[in-house]
């Protein structure tokens, strides 16, 4: 399967004009645009570090775990084996709990190992709520769980599951260092709190921002799960060369937008 091309893609609202609304008030024109500049680059020059953590690659392999069980024929005994599930029962709250289980000793940094459990839950949780039915709420009563995660079971299911995957992990990491580096250049006390509040208040901004530069990697998930995973796990250098690759491709992405 060939990997489409992207030129720089479209976001609804570019980087630098999300830190404008956010800080504005606050700082000047050249703040704005340095701020903004540095944090994409802070956040690509983590995308290096992040590619070969243990803890990103544990919670990456959680989610193909998920996607590869349903496709077998008893996807609860084989999420149990793999000691996701306690026993062979499904539900949004026990994938939860599995993902922060997932080799739980595998860690060299508490803050990666943080991160990329909860991306990974959020990942689950988005990809949930989009699949059930229309009209249906994580409540609903008689929703049948094995169906809905059937859909990720292929490569066009896996690859949306994958982009939210990388879109939340990207989300913290620009939050982490837009609210780090603008601190640095908000002196006064009153206009910092004001600025964190707005950040919490406009979160929806960058989180739509991270979930549109993952697009990015989307293609290229659906190739290389259709081609990896057939009924079983892929081999580790494969999945090295997925987060390589992947991460690669967000770094270059925001790399294009630092420079518009």
């Amino acid at each position: 399967m060939g990997h489409k091309r992207y030129g720089y893609l479209r976001k609804t609202k570019a980087w630098r004009f999300i830190v404008n609304e956010l800080g504005g008030f606050a700082l000047g024109t050249t703040e704005v645009s340095s701020i903004a500049q540095k944090t994409l680059q802070n956040v690509q020059g983590k995308y290096s570090n992040l590619q070969n953590d243990p803890s990103i690659g544990a919670a990456f392999e959680f989610l193909v775990h998920v996607s590869l069980a349903f496709q077998k024929n008893d996807p609860l005994k084989y999420l149990t084996e793999k000691r996701i599930l306690d026993k062979e029962e499904l539900s949004l709250l026990k994938l939860a709990r599995g993902a922060t289980k997932y080799k739980n000793d595998e860690v060299v940094s508490h803050e990666y190992q943080t991160f990329a459990r909860q991306a990974a839950i959020d990942a689950i949780n988005n990809w949930y709520k989009k699949n059930i039915e229309r009209g249906q709420t994580f409540f609903s009563e008689g929703i049948d769980n094995e169906a809905v995660f059937r859909k990720a079971s292929n490569g066009s299911g896996f690859c949306e599951l994958s982009r939210l995957y990388f879109s939340k992990l990207t989300e913290r990491y620009l939050k982490y260092f837009l609210e780090r580096e603008a601190s640095t250049k908000i002196t006064n006390v009153n206009e910092r709190e004001r600025f964190s509040k707005e950040l919490e208040e406009q979160v929806n901004q960058i989180s739509q921002h991270a979930f549109e530069t993952a697009k990015i990697t989307e293609s290229f998930a659906a190739g290389w799960y259709n081609k990896n995973v057939k009924g079983d796990f892929p081999e580790e250098n494969e999945i090295k060369h997925f987060l390589t690759t992947s991460f690669g491709k967000m770094k270059s992405e925001l790399l294009r937008e630092e420079t518009k």
